[in-house]
């Protein structure tokens, strides 16, 4: 009997030790879980945060493109409207001599102005305008001095006697300073 007892008691004890052991590992198993999903979880954190980093890149290359897009676009407009300059320039320099210009054939002259002003409606809509007119005043700047003239009169020193060829600007750019001779 002593021996019966003894075996219950032994097994009594197994099965708390084995109980025991068993929570053990499941507390083993579930901090492992724990774990394991803390560890998937900061993964995850990483993969979306690198998706958010590239789709900001993504969004910031499109914005770069569309701007050197922009950039360039307005480079080659400005390019072309230089090599207009001079031919607008021709223009003037055939409108300035009046004996000439009054002695060609009126329908020819018609033609010749319409072309000029198509030439100067194209500049209008890019948004340049040519300055330089007697009178104003001389800007270093946006200015060219090529000749000083003596004058009489006080108030026109510092200011613009002639215009020898007009000057461009694109907004605040200058595209081509303005060629003058200035009273002294």
């Amino acid at each position: 009997m002593k021996v019966m007892k003894k075996n219950k008691i032994d097994k009594k004890n197994s099965e708390e030790e084995n109980s025991s052991e068993n929570e053990t590992k499941k507390e083993n198993e579930s901090t492992e879980e724990i774990s394991d999903l803390e560890k998937l979880k900061k993964e995850n954190d990483e993969y979306l945060g690198g998706w958010q980093r590239a789709l900001a890149d993504i969004a910031n290359l499109k914005k770069n493109h569309e701007e050197e897009k922009k950039l360039f676009t307005s480079l080659g407009k400005e390019n072309i409207v230089l090599e207009i300059i001079p031919v607008l320039d021709n223009f003037d320099a055939a409108f300035s001599n009046k004996e000439v210009w009054n002695s060609a054939p009126e329908n020819w002259r018609v033609g010749v102005e319409y072309i000029y002003k198509q030439l100067l409606g194209i500049l209008e809509n890019e948004k340049i305008e040519s300055f330089g007119s007697s009178g104003e005043i001389f800007d270093p700047k946006i200015h060219f001095s090529l000749e000083k003239i003596k004058s009489e009169k006080k108030e026109d020193s510092g200011k613009i006697s002639d215009v020898i060829q007009k000057g461009y600007k694109k907004e605040e750019k200058i595209l081509r300073e303005a060629k003058v001779k200035i009273f002294e």
